[in-house]
């Protein structure tokens, strides 16, 4: 092409003209440059002026420098590579759609955590932690022994469970579906007699307990006013009542448990255990429902399901004795 041959015509003459100079000791320096014998006129030289090189013998250059090489255009002018567009490579597949999200991680300490131990007077020592349930209500099952109890704020409570077996196992669950378990081995169970009731809601039902003779008030009569505490076991002199269960929740599960230490007991005779329910405003017209659990020496002796009919509302203030729901206990010399 005729462009091309003349740029490398002028840049062989250059070339020619740098090396005559440095021959004389630039004795030329500061007169024009000799022109050269040929067809056609060569650009006149100064020693300062930036020599061209061929376009593909310029040397490369380190990314980071102050420019860049620029590329020849159509009308002979450098153009900075730095405004040029940049182009992205781009895969030609096609998507395979939005991956699917992953499922939210269980918050870490949420899980309820629950111990039983064996304590004093044949009950479990029952310890629940549910930091995510303060406030909630949690139901407790022991063998056929339902109740529910309000869980503190900071998720955390200790309860004591009259145990129903040997193999003592407690079930604690919320109303989302969490559930735990814990069990123990309560072996002290044969040395005493115990008597159990339970139902849902607020029935009215008392279990109350008259020991050796006691009439209703006086010291032997032990019931939910009157319950003592494990401690009346001490010596074989009497029994204590545990009262468990929400009484607030309309619909919550409650039980009364009433224990003796027949195998210890200093005393015999009859202990004389009934089951009676005041007529009030929350059961009066409705449907009593109490169920009923003996245990005699750590063994389930008598049980009974009853179902009575509360009188209206003219009747409050008045007790119902439900009669054949449990029987008394016969305390024998050891």
């Amino acid at each position: 092409m005729p462009n091309q041959k003349h740029a490398h015509r002028r840049y062989a003459l250059s070339f020619a003209t740098v090396s005559l100079a440095m021959c004389i000791g630039f004795v030329m320096q500061s007169s024009e440059a000799a022109v050269l014998a040929h067809d056609e006129p060569v650009e006149s030289f100064k020693p300062n002026m930036a020599m061209p090189l061929p376009q593909d013998l310029v040397a490369p250059q380190r990314l980071g420098t102050s420019s860049l090489p620029s590329l020849p255009s159509d009308h002979g002018h450098g153009v900075d590579l730095l405004q040029q567009p940049v182009l992205l490579a781009v895969a030609d597949d096609i998507p395979v759609g939005i991956l699917p999200t992953e499922e939210p991680s269980p918050r870490l300490g949420c899980m309820p955590i629950m111990s039983a131990e064996p304590a004093a007077g044949a009950l479990i020592d029952v310890g629940l932690t549910a930091p995510c349930h303060g406030g909630d209500t949690v139901m407790f099952v022991h063998e056929n022994l339902m109740f529910h109890m309000l869980l503190p704020q900071d998720g955390m409570l200790k309860v004591l469970i009259p145990a129903l077996h040997e193999a003592a196992n407690v079930r604690a669950s919320f109303a989302n579906g969490d559930m735990v378990e814990a069990a123990t081995v309560v072996d002290s169970l044969a040395f005493y007699d115990r008597v159990v009731i339970s139902w849902m809601g607020q029935s009215g039902a008392e279990l109350h307990a008259r020991e050796f003779g006691a009439a209703y008030g006086e010291v032997g009569h032990v019931w939910r006013e009157q319950p003592r505490d494990v401690g009346a076991l001490a010596g074989g002199q009497g029994g204590f009542l545990l009262s468990l269960g929400n009484s607030d929740v309309s619909v919550a599960g409650q039980a009364e448990i009433y224990t003796f230490p027949t195998g210890i007991s200093s005393q015999v005779g009859d202990v004389k255990v009934s089951v009676e329910a005041e007529v009030t405003d929350a059961n009066c017209g409705k449907l009593l429902k109490v169920q009923s659990r003996s245990l005699r020496q750590g063994r389930v002796d008598d049980q009974h399901d009853l179902e009575l009919q509360v009188p209206d509302c003219s009747a409050i203030g008045e007790f119902l004795v439900l009669k054949n729901l449990v029987e008394d206990l016969t305390i024998a010399q050891n």
